[in-house]
């Protein structure tokens, strides 16, 4: 809401961001609705409203004639997950709601809450085109037909989402009955996740797979109206996974086994800050949460820093290509929450451009 004051009283900072904010949404503006039924894949259940993906690190396996089952190289995507465009449509929606939904908070202009109901409706509430309220197939491993907890991995980005369809609320476009029946399908949504054998996995996963899922499901119920599971899911799930997810130096003990561990550690800590801020709109303080065996989000931040500031070579493995800049994010974040830290080294190199109004996410960073 300050942003938006600083806009209409004429703000250089700000008025440049909202230039860069609406170039990147032009785009969107133009695009034709995806849906998930356009799909030439057929799930197992035969009805292609299922969500369907391929598991990215699993490969044809060497020691059988028929190449089943697949077998898993961390780190190494196999190009046939991508045959499949649920994901990338997912994916595509998400970033798309978020940006229309800021530019419409920001101009008030009812073109970019149009475009962003006329998606949504596609996506999630027209019975021709609609995705089911479920991830049973998602991240499908060739040979098995388990369902696994690491599927919900791919909407990590939903959250995202509805933070755009809350900024088009109000608007001409997205009415009071559009938003009642997002809210069913993410009520149901909400429920698979808590019910299904492939959500209890996902909760039961102790790395970035049980972090996201704590997000998603926090996210969900406060959008439709839950409070109080809300706040439960973060004072028994969220807490007993900070106390198990990190060593009390602030290391992430799983993130680093990976072979792409500096990637995992940022992608976890991100969803970890996320977690943070949407635990605020249920009441509970996470970002200075201390467990009591000493552990603690400024704590896992902490040992980050030395890495992102470049001060302290990365030892651990990394297979893909090392960029420090993947740490910007959560430092931006953290030098606003965690005022005592010194973050200069680290923020140094953009925090120009930033203040500038180079980044469109100046109107959203609460580094600003």
């Amino acid at each position: 809401m300050e942003n938006k004051f600083k806009i209409n009283a004429g703000n250089e900072q700000c008025l440049a961001a909202l230039k860069q904010l609406i170039a990147a949404t032009a785009p969107s503006l133009s695009k034709t609705p995806t849906t998930i039924v356009n799909k030439s894949f057929t799930p197992p259940s035969g009805d292609k409203h299922d969500y369907t993906s391929l598991a990215t690190y699993w490969w044809p396996n060497p020691k059988t004639a028929s190449k089943l089952p697949y077998i898993r190289k961390d780190g190494q995507t196999n190009p046939e997950a991508n045959a499949i465009k649920d994901n990338a449509y997912l994916r595509d929606l998400c970033k798309d709601i978020r940006l229309l939904g800021l530019c419409y908070y920001f101009t008030n202009d009812e073109k970019y809450a149009s475009k962003a109901t006329e998606m949504l409706k596609v996506f999630f509430l027209n019975s021709a085109t609609r995705m089911n309220p479920h991830l049973k197939y998602a991240q499908m491993i060739k040979g098995d037909n388990k369902v696994y907890g690491t599927g919900t991995i791919d909407t990590e980005q939903f959250p995202e989402l509805l933070d755009g369809v809350q900024l088009i609320v109000g608007s001409n476009s997205w009415t009071a009955a559009n938003h009642a029946a997002l809210q069913n399908w993410f009520n149901q949504y909400l429920n698979w996740l808590m019910t299904s054998d492939g959500g209890k996995e996902a909760n039961a996963a102790p790395n970035n797979i049980g972090t996201h899922y704590n997000l998603q499901v926090v996210t969900y119920a406060l959008f439709v109206g839950n409070k109080t599971l809300a706040k439960s899911l973060v004072e028994t799930q969220a807490f007993n996974r900070l106390d198990g997810q990190f060593k009390a130096s602030g290391e992430q003990t799983y993130e680093l086994a990976r072979t792409n561990s500096w990637t995992y550690c940022n992608k976890n800590l991100k969803g970890w800050f996320n977690l943070a801020s949407v635990a605020e709109s249920a009441g509970v303080n996470l970002w200075d949460y201390t467990t009591p065996s000493g552990k603690s989000l400024k704590k896992a931040f902490q040992w980050m820093i030395p890495y992102g500031a470049g001060t302290k070579s990365w030892s651990f493995d990394q297979i893909g290509t090392f960029k420090i800049e993947y740490f910007t994010i959560a430092a931006r974040t953290g030098s606003a929450i965690y005022k005592d830290l010194n973050l200069q080294t680290v923020l140094a190199k953009d925090h120009a451009r930033f203040m500038s109004g180079a980044y469109s996410e100046m109107l959203t960073s609460r580094y600003y």
